[in-house]
């Protein structure tokens, strides 16, 4: 469990043994940085952070284990020259019984019918001629799956089953207290008579060949011969494929030798089958479910959001639940390609890493100062070729921009703070509540007034949405600063400016996103929107409050990381939304 969460969930390792033990070495010490509040690749909130180290130990051992046993096969694995296919499944052969060993040193692999089949099949490998031909290690897969597919393997019986499910032939030499004789249409008992494009019926008799009619014959005898049963049940479809069938002429003459009288008395007794049938299909009828509303005591209810969650309070507050309360944090797919979340906080953190060392001035060449930042922190894909080699080119499309942009905007600039945290306190009654922030720039132009900006590697909010308040991280920003929550920062001068950055590399590479308030300014925006939160923490301090689901969606089609929890697709279709939106 151990190694699937440190390095499986996520982007694959490099090929091998060898790059699973370098993906979980890596791992350890980007977690010894993270403890010794070093900087690391791994964030503090990331699951993966709190695997103790005697399971990450655990791991490692079971990495060695693990390039014991695949070690046959990892060592042709090299090899470009074809090898004798019986050399190669001797070696898959060896790898399966290792991989497959128990504390007794069995390989359970081989043990079971299963395996016994396996065993089987390997020795033929071994003992045939033809698995001298040549095969490319590369190609070994799929000749061995091929070779597989021609060996019929049955089923071992299960002596102790009191249900058998048998074709006709099979069904002749058994005996049983009840029987089911299912499939009695017309055309499936007894079967269509095929008709031959080739040989008319005089030329069948000739060549000694049996008449079409000698299978409905032998349908004949088999229903004849299992009607013999102590009890039988009939059964037939009355529709196949939606269309009408017709009841086997067998049933149809049994019902004329049987009878009126007889026939109807067994019919009756087969209703009772029947109304069983019918209870399984037509069970009560489903009652929806409602949309949760969670209303956890406020000793649960967090008292510290980041400006950054704001929105998920307002959007979806089952997310703050979920996260906060219930502590659930989404672990990352098995074999994950790498995503953009990736890419972002690489980018990230080389224009952070850039802003932070050239606060004060820019270097005679901020390009080459960039590029060298985003090397290191783009190092971390190194073992992921394909998306480097994608996003890198961006990246200098970005370096390239950034820089003359820098030199634009430093011209105005009295003094600049990168990746500055601040904080402050909203008194609620008997709790406070505490807003917190990582602000990815804060400027102070020589005019006297401040800027706050963001860079975002996605598509960044809109001014609309900031304005009417659905994402208010850079208004909520500018209430720390204007509250003195950033340590060093006047909070008595004007915010002249908001602003996002979007840098996608594309065309072009980046794009300054001003926030255009209208009819108010910056600073009128951050108290309102301070405002607005105040409001919406003292609404949750109330046990009454749910935090409900999709309060306030942004995209009809969004799933989030937590809606499959809250069930949205079953509540959703009853209604519920509107009545959440409301």
């Amino acid at each position: 469990a151990a190694l699937e969460r440190a390095v499986l969930r996520g982007p694959r390792p490099r090929a091998g043994a060898a790059g699973l033990a370098h993906a979980l070495d890596t791992f350890r010490r980007e977690l010894a940085k993270l403890r010794a509040k070093e900087r690391s690749e791994i964030h503090a909130g990331e699951p993966r952070a709190a695997i103790a180290e005697a399971d990450l130990a655990a791991a490692a051992a079971l990495v060695e284990r693990l390039a014991a046993a695949l070690a046959p096969l990892e060592r042709m694995a090299g090899h470009r020259e074809a090898l004798p296919f019986r050399v190669l499944a001797a070696a898959h052969r060896e790898v399966i019984a290792k991989l497959s060993c128990d504390d007794a040193g069995d390989s359970i692999a081989f043990a079971d019918a299963d395996g016994i089949a396996l065993t089987r099949f390997f020795d033929d490998i071994a003992q045939d001629g033809a698995a001298d031909i040549a095969v490319t290690p590369a190609h070994y897969g799929e000749a061995f799956e091929a070779a597989m597919a021609g060996p019929v393997v049955r089923r071992p019986g299960a002596p102790g089953a009191r249900v058998h499910v048998y074709g006709p032939l099979e069904a002749r030499l058994t005996q049983a207290q009840c029987v089911v004789l299912g499939g009695l249409a017309e055309g499936v008992w007894p079967p269509e008579p095929r008709s031959d494009p080739w040989l008319n019926r005089p030329m069948r008799l000739q060549l000694g060949l049996d008449l079409p009619e000698r299978r409905i014959g032998l349908s004949a005898h088999d229903f004849a011969q299992m009607l013999g049963a102590p009890e039988v049940i009939l059964s037939r479809a009355a529709k196949i494929a939606g269309a009408p069938v017709v009841a086997s002429r067998f049933v149809q003459r049994l019902a004329a030798v049987a009878g009126e009288a007889r026939w109807q008395a067994a019919v009756a007794r087969g209703a009772d089958f029947v109304a069983m049938a019918r209870d399984l299909d037509h069970a009560a009828a489903p009652t929806p479910i409602k949309a949760p509303e969670p209303r956890p005591p406020r000793a649960a209810r967090p008292t510290a959001l980041a400006v950054t969650e704001i929105e998920h309070w307002l959007r979806d507050p089952y997310t703050i639940y979920a996260k906060h309360i219930l502590r659930l944090a989404r672990l990352d797919p098995v074999d994950m390609p790498p995503s953009a979340a990736d890419r972002g906080s690489a980018i990230h953190a080389a224009i952070g890493r850039f802003a932070q060392e050239f606060a004060a001035a820019l270097p005679p060449d901020p390009q080459a100062e960039l590029l060298r930042i985003g090397r290191e922190e783009f190092a971390a894909l190194d073992d992921f070729p394909e998306a480097r080699a994608l996003w890198w080119p961006r990246f200098e499309r970005i370096a390239g921009w950034l820089a003359g942009w820098e030199r634009e905007r430093r011209a105005g600039l009295a003094a600049m703070r990168a990746e500055i945290r601040g904080e402050i306190v909203l008194p609620l009654g008997e709790r406070d509540f505490r807003l917190y922030g990582r602000a990815d720039r804060i400027e102070r132009r020589r005019d006297g007034g401040y800027a706050i900006l963001d860079f975002k590697t996605g598509d960044p909010p809109t001014s609309t949405q900031v304005r009417i308040g659905i994402a208010p991280q850079l208004t909520l920003e500018a209430a720390i600063l204007r509250h003195g929550g950033f340590p060093g920062l006047d909070p008595g001068l004007p915010i002249d400016e908001l602003l996002y950055v979007k840098l996608k590399g594309g065309e072009p590479p980046g794009e300054p996103k001003p926030i255009e308030f209208k009819d108010r300014s910056a600073d009128e925006a951050a108290e309102h929107a301070l405002a607005k939160l105040t409001e919406l923490a003292t609404r949750f301090e109330d046990e009454a409050t749910p935090y409900r689901s999709l309060v306030l969606p942004m995209w009809v089609n969004r799933y989030g990381t937590y809606d499959d929890l809250a069930r949205v697709k079953e509540w959703s279709a009853t209604g519920d939304e509107t009545e959440a939106e409301e």
